[in-house]
C-alpha cells in the first residue's frame, strides 16, 4: 500500500502546476507554488558534481546529516523494513521564537534506471512517541529525483510540502522553508564531494 501511494505521488508530480521562481543563485533554482491553505509547496533544482552512488551515500550518512540539512539537529533511522525503505525520526532546530519541531517519515527509494533514482517521502507521525519539547510535524510529502547527466555530474530535483503545525504565521513558516531549502542545497553541493562514486559491497 505504501509503495502504491508513493508511486501515485510520483505520478502526480507529472501533472505540471505553475511554479514561480523565487531564487536563482549559485547554480541553485528555487520555485514555489501557493497552496489554498496559505502554505507553500517548494521545488529546488541544481546540476552538480557527483553521481547516484555518492548521493545515496550522503543520504545514508545520517550521523552527519546536520552538516548539510539546514536547521536539522539529528536524523535517526528507526526501522528499515527493507534495504530501500526507511522510517526516520528527524529533529529540527527552529529559529527563535519558533519552538523546535520533529517529524517521523517513511521513505522509499526507486532505482528507476541505471541513470535515475527517485525517492518518495511521506509522514508517519504515529509510529514513534511524541517527544517532550518538540512539536510534531504531521503533514509532510516530499520527493527527490536524481539523474546522472554525465560521468561526474548529476541533476537533483527536490519537491516538498510540510505543514509546520503549531501557531506559526504562514508568512514566517514560508520564509523559513524557502531559506532552509536553498541553504540545504548549497551545503549539499559541497558535501557531495566527500562521497565516493564507487559503491561498496
Amino acid at each position: 500500500m505504501r509503495t502504491l501511494l508513493l508511486l501515485l505521488f510520483f505520478c502526480s508530480q507529472l501533472s505540471a502546476l505553475e511554479w514561480q521562481q523565487v531564487k536563482n543563485k549559485q547554480g541553485i533554482e528555487v520555485y514555489q507554488q501557493a497552496l489554498p491553505n496559505g502554505l507553500l509547496k517548494l521545488k529546488a533544482t541544481t546540476l552538480t558534481e557527483g553521481c547516484l552512488a555518492s548521493f545515496e551515500s550522503l543520504l545514508f550518512d545520517t550521523q552527519h546529516a546536520d552538516k548539510w540539512l539546514s536547521n536539522v539537529q539529528s536524523v535517526t533511522v528507526l526501522e528499515s523494513p527493507s534495504p530501500d525503505e526507511h522510517i526516520v525520526h528527524t529533529r529540527f532546530n527552529a529559529p527563535w521564537p519558533i519552538k523546535n519541531r520533529d517529524m517521523v517519515t517513511y521513505s522509499r527509494i526507486f532505482r528507476t534506471s541505471n541513470s535515475q533514482t527517485q525517492i518518495g517521502i511521506q509522514a508517519a507521525p504515529n509510529v514513534y512517541p511524541i517527544q517532550d519539547n518538540y512539536i510534531r510535524i504531521e503533514h509532510v510529502e516530499a520527493s527527490w529525483v536524481i539523474n546522472q547527466r554525465s560521468q561526474n555530474s548529476i541533476s537533483i530535483e527536490y519537491q516538498a510540502f510540510a505543514d509546520p503545525a503549531g501557531k506559526i504565521p504562514h508568512w514566517l513558516g514560508n520564509s523559513v522553508a524557502k531559506s532552509n531549502v536553498f541553504n540545504t542545497f548549497k551545503k549539499m553541493r559541497e558535501r557531495l564531494k566527500l562521497y565516493s562514486c564507487v559503491k561498496t559491497a
